[in-house]
Formats: C-alpha cells, structure tokens, sequence
C-alpha cells in the first residue's frame, strides 16, 4: 500500500487547481498573462499550460467554490497582495468541505482509519 499524505495532496492537487481557477479568472478579467505569473510568482509558460488545460487537473472541485473563487479573483485583481490570503483560505475553505478527503480515497485507497490524518481532512 501507498501512502500519500494529506500535505502532499495539498502541494500535487490542490493548490495546482486554486492556482489554475484564479489565473483563468483573472485573465477573464482582461489581465495579462505575464502580469497574472508576476503576482503567483509562477511562469508565465505555467499560465500558458493553465490555459491550455495541460497543467493541473480541477475537476474535483467542480462548481462547488466557484463563487468563492470569483470573489477571490475580484479581490486579487484589485490587490495583488491579496494573492496569498486569498489562496490560504481557498485552501482552507476545500480541506474542511471534505473534498480533498474524497479526492484522496479516490487516488488512493487506504486501510487507514480517517482519524490517522493529523489535518482531519478525511473526515
């Protein structure tokens, strides 16, 4: 048996996708790519594979944080300093819906009983 744990999901899965939503929106929002790489301190060929859909899978969040997601480009664009206090609480708000708990049953499954995670994600 494999072990993940609950920190690497945030690091391979989770903070890709919150990075991708927010670059997606804020272009939506006129930006540009290079200006959206300067604020997450990413490379602009990041954003580009973002756009591309060849970086960072998203699906496991689905509509559920959209529009938590949205007020957060809104905040970003109008303060790129937000940037980081705005992804800490995406990130938050995801571990404690629970969604990061069934993404990682999902990829890999585990005899391991749910309270084993010091972040009780997998509640």
């Amino acid at each position: 048996m494999k072990l993940i744990f609950p920190q690497e999901m945030e690091v391979w899965y989770l903070l890709p996708a919150i990075r991708k939503r927010l670059a997606l929106g804020l272009i939506g929002k006129g930006m540009l790519q290079k200006d959206v790489a300067k604020i997450m301190n990413l490379t602009e060929a990041a954003i580009s594979q973002y756009k591309k859909e060849k970086r960072a899978n998203d699906d496991f969040l689905g509509a559920r944080f959209d529009s938590k997601i949205n007020s957060s480009v809104e905040k970003i664009a109008a303060d790129h300093n937000l940037f980081f206090s705005e992804v800490m609480a995406l990130t938050n708000l995801v571990k404690n819906s629970g969604v990061l708990c069934d993404l990682h049953k999902q990829i890999i499954p585990t005899e391991l009983p749910c309270d084993s995670c010091e972040l009780k994600v997998c509640m």
